[in-house]
């Protein structure tokens, strides 16, 4: 698979890209820059915010007076116990899908409402804005939900990347026989840091264009995890084979 991460959190790219995407908003502080979030909002094919996020964006869209200039969510889901009455008074055109079930986060949930409009709207990524918390437990579970979006049809089946204000965050599936993912790397992150993580199992892994490469190396925790790695200064595309799922995510820095 190829991923080209500058359609995530590079402004002038995202306005000329015509790729579509949808977008979520998880109940976390809205740390990324304003306009990033203004373009990647109002470019989404469809977007959602998700129960107690609701009240963050609109906490967000009147702290920065953009009340006039976006337009409003697709679709408001969650289990409703932390979206305030008055922030779905505000929205009141939006349909709201409540999504009960105790046995899946509101990501996941979130993630599943998507499902029937990924091939509808010929999605090509989905884009979650959601700072990462101080709670581990929360970070873990937002990474398990991309593995339980994984284990969906592949018809269904898009990149999610999580994005934050200083990093971007994805799962690469495994690679058939003699064939790599090509991670392709913008000139402004090339100095920023990169890590692979093998988190659900081991994995056989090769790569190239990183400053410390694997070479059919077994990553594994107790063992290699390439955690704090760097770009090779003289390549722009990062190459990966593996036989196992693993975790990609890469340090960003956002357009001023």
């Amino acid at each position: 698979m190829k991923f080209h991460p500058k359609n995530i959190f590079n402004i002038s790219d995202i306005k000329k890209s015509v790729l579509k995407y949808g977008l979520v908003v998880l109940n976390r502080p809205i740390l990324l820059h304003k306009e990033l979030v203004k373009v990647l909002w109002n470019h989404s094919s469809i977007n959602i915010t998700v129960d107690g996020g609701t009240n963050r964006w609109l906490s967000w869209i009147i702290e920065n007076e953009l009340e006039e200039k976006m337009k409003p969510p697709c679709f408001i889901t969650g289990d409703m116990d932390s979206c305030h009455s008055e922030t779905l008074k505000y929205f009141n055109k939006t349909k709201v899908i409540s999504t009960p079930d105790q046995d899946a986060t509101d990501f996941t949930k979130a993630l599943n409402v998507l499902d029937s409009f990924v091939n509808k709207l010929e999605l090509s990524h989905i884009v979650v804005i959601c700072e990462t918390s101080g709670r581990f437990d929360q970070i873990i579970a937002n990474i398990n939900t991309l593995f339980e979006n994984n284990q969906k049809p592949k018809e269904i089946v898009r990149p999610v990347y999580i994005l934050t204000s200083n990093s971007v965050t994805w799962l690469l599936p495994p690679t058939s026989i003699n064939s790599m993912h090509e991670i392709h790397i913008p000139i402004n992150v090339k100095n920023q840091w990169c890590s692979l993580i093998p988190i659900a199992n081991s994995a056989i892994v090769t790569t190239s264009g990183l400053k410390w490469n694997l070479d059919h190396n077994k990553m594994e925790f107790g063992g290699i995890v390439s955690t704090s790695n760097k770009y090779d200064d003289q390549l722009d595309v990062v190459k990966i084979a593996t036989d196992s799922i693993l975790i990609w995510s890469m340090g960003v820095q956002n357009e001023d």
